[in-house]
């Protein structure tokens, strides 16, 4: 029988790697913003991750005038790589109907820019006051090249985000002892390729899988230069103020901050292999940005007629993903479910 595993976070969380978004949380609190909170007693990493709207307002103005060579008060700001990132959790603030870390790459496309605006204006307001024409109207010209001004750099904070990302996924530690015997038996009676959502090197270096028989879909760490994907799959931004360069400026981080899906790839390495019989799901979560890839092994042909095995972690979320699974048009009784991990 020919199998495809398709790997994803849970996986890594089994063998008890720090790879959750919380996770990346703490990593970006502790090394970029724990400087904001040091006068503050009741600031901690924990409410940092239960409660994040509370930290971010600290930093919600920093999305704005970000500059690497402005000195307010004789001081001096950190560097601006420091700037941007601040100017990035600013971003997070803004976030509206989700839970941040939890659906963390789906939040990335649900920010506010109408709330952003909104508090960039009054920022202008409270810092600079109005700038009136001649006929005593507010001097739109002046404020659309303030504005422009103050929100050129939000390209910036996407790639330093993404810096600060694949900064914190180096810092994981994979080591041979965490072998699950469960696993490492079902492997080893089950023989097949590997899609793995992850960025590290836990098949290899654990279980011994060799590396021309893993695609590692959103990048390898072990590859130096290779891209890591993360991100979104929203749609376009629906809000448009009357401030073109604004909109332009929050067009560009919407579309930076989303997700290359890379269909290519997947097809590239499905079509390498034999007809799939079986598609083996381990700490995959289903999540609603790789919707893509699913229908994308449904769609084609070497992958189309397998049928699917769910590991058992939680029956509330295997059941859920057997409805999502169907809703893709699978038959419920090629879908299973076993305890693999």
């Amino acid at each position: 029988m020919n199998n495809l595993y398709i790997i994803g976070n849970g996986f890594d969380l089994a063998h008890e790697l720090p790879t959750s978004y919380a996770h990346f949380a703490f990593h970006l609190y502790n090394n970029y913003l724990d400087d904001l909170y040091e006068f503050q007693d009741d600031i901690s990493y924990e409410k940092f991750v239960r409660t994040p709207k509370e930290i971010l307002e600290y930093v919600k103005d920093n999305v704005w005038d970000i500059q690497y060579d402005e000195v307010i008060d004789d001081i001096q700001p950190g560097s601006y790589k420091e700037e941007l990132i601040k100017g990035f959790a600013g971003f997070l603030y803004y976030i509206s109907d989700c839970e941040l870390w939890s659906d963390f790459e789906n939040s990335l496309g649900k920010i506010d820019y109408h709330m952003v605006f909104d508090n960039i204006d009054e920022v202008i307001r409270e810092e600079i006051g109005d700038i009136v024409d001649a006929e005593g109207d507010r001097d739109i010209r002046w404020y659309k090249d303030i504005l422009e001004s103050g929100t050129r750099s939000w390209g910036y904070t996407v790639y330093e985000f993404k810096e600060v990302f694949r900064e914190w996924i180096a810092t994981v530690n994979v080591d041979k002892d965490r072998q699950k015997e469960r696993f490492s038996n079902y492997l080893n009676e089950n023989k097949g390729h590997f899609i793995n959502f992850n960025y590290t090197e836990t098949l290899q270096k654990v279980y011994g899988v060799q590396n021309w028989n893993v695609l590692h879909i959103h990048g390898f760490r072990n590859i130096a230069g290779d891209e890591i994907i993360v991100g979104h799959r929203a749609g376009e931004i629906k809000y448009e103020s009357y401030i073109t360069d604004y909109d332009e400026n929050a067009y560009r981080l919407h579309e930076g901050l989303r997700k290359d899906v890379q269909l290519d790839e997947l097809k590239k390495f499905l079509d390498d292999h034999e007809n799939v019989d079986s598609i083996i799901c381990v700490g995959f979560s289903f999540g609603d940005s790789d919707d893509e890839y699913i229908r994308a092994l449904i769609d084609h042909p070497k992958t189309s007629h397998a049928a699917w095995l769910l590991n058992e972690y939680k029956k509330d979320e295997v059941a859920e993903q057997s409805r999502k699974l169907q809703r893709f048009g699978i038959d419920p009784s090629k879908i299973t479910s076993e305890k693999i991990l």
